[in-house]
């Protein structure tokens, strides 16, 4: 049975595939690659320097990260429930950088509803994703700002997490590229496939090796096996930030970084490994070991 016009106009636009997730040439790669290059060496000298340069770097991200989360339920328009937005994860990050995690965790559980009732959107659906905004944004800066600060060798822990969230986005897209075959989740993503799947957990296992070759040798295979678990994890996030673009019809979350679209698309793997760090190491009281 068709739609009525009504329904169908109240009906979210949905991206194309060949518009969700378009391959660029040797240009965009190598786009890609120079603004990934440049992020890598910022968040490196902002680790290395520590407070207050890691801190404000989180605190920046977390506003543009979620202004675009913002902009991808109002299709376009952030609005007043960016601003919001923006200010339940600052406040989150703030509390975190000086040692409140408490505090911080409990903006961020009030602060999610209240997102989601102060905006307003247009759609109940669109207010419980602006909510899951204040918890998806400021639960990523809220871990890694608490895994910086309270446990040990803090900074090796967030270092580890990008370092395999990034060998991991390398593999998936060499062997994608390379092998091809089967779709991953087409109606997501229509150009993740298997091979690239499978690539992205070889080379997250390879990152957790040559870390623990580097600093931890005797601990190498439970280094490898950390590894897979948050190449696994970080590809959940991809495909979850594609559904969210899917959702709001939307190819790109931003314009923000050349060659990768918005900060959140950057960053897509990433956040979800550090809440699930940052949780497991909360369970275990602090971080014992260089890689965690």
């Amino acid at each position: 049975m068709a739609l009525s016009a009504d329904r169908a106009a109240a009906e979210p636009t949905i991206a194309s595939p060949a518009a969700a997730d378009g391959t660029g040439g040797p240009r965009e790669v190598l786009v890609r690659t120079l603004s990934a290059a440049g992020l890598s060496g910022l968040l490196a000298g902002c680790l290395y320097f520590g407070w207050p340069y890691f801190h404000l770097l989180i605190l920046g991200a977390a506003g543009l990260m979620a202004w675009e989360w913002a902009g991808l339920c109002g299709r376009g328009s952030a609005g007043g429930a960016g601003l919001a937005l923006m200010a339940v994860c600052a406040a989150v990050v703030a509390l975190a950088s000086f040692s409140m995690p408490g505090e911080a965790s409990l903006v961020l559980i009030l602060g999610a509803p209240a997102v989601a009732l102060l905006a307003r959107p247009g759609r109940a659906s669109d207010a419980v994703w602006l909510g899951a905004g204040a918890l998806y944004v400021g639960g990523g800066a809220w871990a890694a700002a608490a895994l910086f600060d309270l446990f040990r060798d803090g900074a090796w822990a967030v270092a580890w997490i990008f370092w395999v969230v990034a060998l991991t986005d390398i593999g998936a897209f060499l062997a994608g590229r390379a092998l091809g075959g089967a779709k991953l989740a087409p109606r997501l993503s229509p150009n993740k496939t298997w091979s690239g799947f499978f690539g992205g957990l070889a080379f997250g296992a390879l990152a957790g090796l040559l870390f623990a070759l580097a600093v931890d040798r005797p601990a190498a295979g439970f280094h490898i096996a950390a590894a897979l678990v948050a190449s696994l994890v970080a590809q959940g996030g991809d495909l979850f930030e594609s559904l969210l673009k899917r959702r709001f019809g939307a190819k790109d979350s931003g314009k923000s970084i050349p060659g990768h679209g918005g900060l959140l698309d950057r960053v897509d793997g990433v956040v979800p490994v550090l809440i699930l760090v940052a949780a497991l190491a909360s369970l275990r009281g602090g971080v014992e070991t260089l890689w965690l």
